[in-house]
């Protein structure tokens, strides 16, 4: 089963909950939804 949650904040790739499980990140700063992708670059920028 596979449902729409949401939009990612920064691309705005569809993520979808897949079988009970989040295809995506919510960061707990700002509680916003991410893509994968887009978290990890994210996650990059801040270890700099």
């Amino acid at each position: 089963m596979e449902e729409l949650v949401g939009f990612c904040s920064e691309c705005g790739k569809p993520i979808h909950c897949l079988y009970g499980f989040l295809n995506g990140v919510v960061s707990s700063e700002k509680e916003t939804l991410y893509c994968f992708q887009c978290y990890k670059k994210k996650d990059v920028k801040k270890n700099r």
